[in-house]
């Protein structure tokens, strides 16, 4: 008995290493190459637009002492909309619809620059573990609540900041939210998306694989590494980008395995918003996994509206206004 117990624990034993070993290789491989960067969202669209001042960043303190950046944009109404910016870039690029929002007192809107991003945190393209991007956003939501600004509290999110919303909504804050707004969620692991998101974004698939396996045993050493790059044209760069993301931001920034989970979670009146014509996420791809996994969440695809549109537009802005109003 005890010389077969003895070859069982050896047995395993000589497995986890084998499986460690191979793990430890491929965190090792090299990245692959990235294709031609084309301009998938039809960015210059949205460059031509003038846009008016911005507020200014302001900082608040998160429970590890660092101080985080995001703009306010004031209303009288007792709603405040946190809205979460999509992967690359940061709050001001929704500079119109925080406008827009709070200027029609649907919600007191607060775009904030994740941890990770732009002048956001210590290292760009980095947190220090997985989960601490809800941290931050519940820390915001208790400086805001001691500024005077009680709520209710709403969260919504672009892209994958759609899809971090989502997130947040079955995480431990999940309570500090009343409801979530999400505008054409990415949602990695899922069936939604088009061909064209490989134009944009480069995973280390190679890498990804050795992580989880160091994850699945409780290892996370190497959560550091960079696991996805974005390929953004030169031509349309500003230098606030944040153009590769380590492992720990990119788990942080999604929602979790098995995606049924979270998505399960969102309450009743939850607003899901896609363009028809997205061109990295397809609408009725994204319509149809939300009726499968979040069945409460209000959801409408928009005719002739794309990915960068449906955070910029007129008539989104509207949808939102309305969804608002049917909230109170």
């Amino acid at each position: 008995m005890r010389l077969t117990v003895f070859r069982i624990f050896s047995a395993t034993g000589a497995l986890i290493g084998l499986t460690a070993l191979l793990a430890l290789i491929l965190i090792n491989t090299k990245a692959p190459t990235a294709g031609e960067a084309k301009d998938v969202f039809g960015l210059e669209s949205l460059m031509r637009v003038p846009l008016p001042p911005m507020p200014p960043l302001v900082r608040y303190e998160a429970r590890d002492g660092i101080k985080l950046p995001y703009r306010i944009y004031p209303s009288t109404s007792p709603n405040v909309l946190i809205f979460v910016h999509g992967s690359t870039y940061h709050g001001g690029g929704y500079h119109l619809l925080g406008q827009a929002i709070s200027r029609s007192n649907g919600a007191t809107v607060v775009l904030p620059n994740l941890r990770g991003h732009y002048r956001s945190g210590e290292i760009s393209g980095d947190v220090n573990y997985i989960g601490q991007l809800e941290d931050d956003i519940s820390d915001l939501i208790n400086v805001l609540s001691d500024q005077g600004y009680p709520g209710p509290y709403f969260l919504g999110g672009h892209s994958s900041g759609g899809g971090f919303a989502i997130r947040f909504g079955s995480g431990p804050h999940s309570h500090m939210v009343q409801n979530y707004l999400l505008l054409a969620p990415a949602i990695p692991g899922s069936p939604t998306f088009r061909p064209a998101i490989k134009s944009h974004a480069t995973a280390h698939k190679k890498r990804l694989l050795g992580l989880f396996t160091f994850n699945f045993f409780g290892i996370h050493a190497f959560d550091h590494l960079k696991v996805i790059t974005f390929n953004k044209p030169l031509h349309l760069q500003d230098r606030t980008e944040t153009l590769s993301y380590s492992h720990r931001l990119n788990l942080s920034y999604h929602p979790r395995f098995p995606l049924g989970r979270d998505l399960n979670s969102l309450p009743q009146g939850s607003l899901m918003l896609i363009g028809g014509d997205d061109e990295v996420i397809n609408a009725d791809d994204l319509i149809t996994f939300f009726e499968e996994h979040a069945s409460l969440t209000r959801v409408e695809s928009l005719p002739h509206i794309n990915h960068i549109w449906v955070a910029n537009s007129n008539l989104v802005f509207s949808k939102i206004l309305e969804w608002f109003r049917g909230l109170n």
